[in-house]
């Protein structure tokens, strides 16, 4: 998983995968680290396919802020050029493989 966030902005990102989810998260937050073996598992489905990039909130306020995240966790989703969706909250892996899976093939 990624932590780097060169490279991103609320219009797009410059990673080679076509999808990047920045998953905004906290180490106080609970559902956050309920979440870290879907989110893990994710990244191994979709490998080439969608960068996960975690973003820890307390450090990138700036960011967070640009984005509109107002709680964690947030999930968002950017193709090259623009914003493709958001999801608030924990989910489980089918939920949100099938909420990546609805995104990918709108830029398929």
């Amino acid at each position: 998983m990624s932590s780097g966030i060169q490279g991103i902005s609320q219009t797009g990102h410059l990673f080679p995968e076509p999808i990047a989810m920045l998953w905004f998260s906290a180490q106080w937050c609970g559902p956050c680290k309920q979440i870290t073996p879907v989110i893990n598992m994710l990244e191994q489905a979709y490998a080439g396919t969608v960068r996960i990039v975690k973003i820890d909130v307390d450090e990138e306020v700036e960011l967070a802020q640009q984005m509109g995240v107002r709680a964690v966790p947030t999930m968002i989703l950017l193709d090259r050029n623009k914003r493709l969706d958001t999801h608030i909250g924990a989910g489980s892996f089918a939920e949100l493989s099938q909420w990546l899976q609805s995104n990918i093939t709108l830029i398929a």
